[in-house]
Formats: C-alpha cells, structure tokens, sequence
C-alpha cells in the first residue's frame, strides 16, 4: 500500500494519474522512505529487465488488498482498518 500511498505529488481532481507518477527516488532516499525506495527501484530494474530482452510486462499497483490474513498477526493495512472501525484515528504524513 505504500507504494501507492506516497506520491511525492499533489493530488487534486484536476490532476491525471499516469505512468509519470512513479515515486522519485532521489525523494525517497532523502526523507528515508526506504520501503518506498525499494519498491520503485525493483520496478523500474524490471522495465530496465524487459526492455533489455524484449519482452513484455505489466505492473499493477493495488490500492488495497483485502483478505484472509495468511498470519497470526496483524499486518499494518488490516491494523489501519481495525482501528477506523473501532473508531481510532491514525497521523495523516504530508512531505
């Protein structure tokens, strides 16, 4: 979820969401989003990978993913949702 949480980029309804919406790695490293880091990275050395060799890909960016837990904890996206049914609110993080 936090690949596709963080843009780096104001949101608005006037603003269109593209392939040019990839969080900025230069960003990332500097405000030490490290997970986001990661992920952009790994993405962009798969499109590097496919144009290389010629072939295809797609990539795709949920916004959420829901369903069985698959481990006796709580992960943080399941967490998030428990605590807005209980009532409980989390910080909102602007950069």
């Amino acid at each position: 979820m936090v690949s596709i949480a963080f843009y780096g980029k104001p949101q608005a309804p006037d603003v269109l969401v593209d392939e040019s919406w990839f969080s900025d790695p230069f960003f990332c490293e500097k405000s030490k989003l490290w997970y986001t880091l990661s992920k952009t990275l790994a993405e962009e050395a798969a499109w590097k990978l496919t144009r290389e060799n010629g072939t295809d890909m797609v990539t795709v960016n949920p916004g959420w993913v829901i369903g069985p837990l698959l481990r006796p904890t709580l992960n943080l996206s399941v967490e998030k949702v428990l605590k807005l049914l209980k009532g409980e609110t989390f910080p909102n993080k602007t950069h």
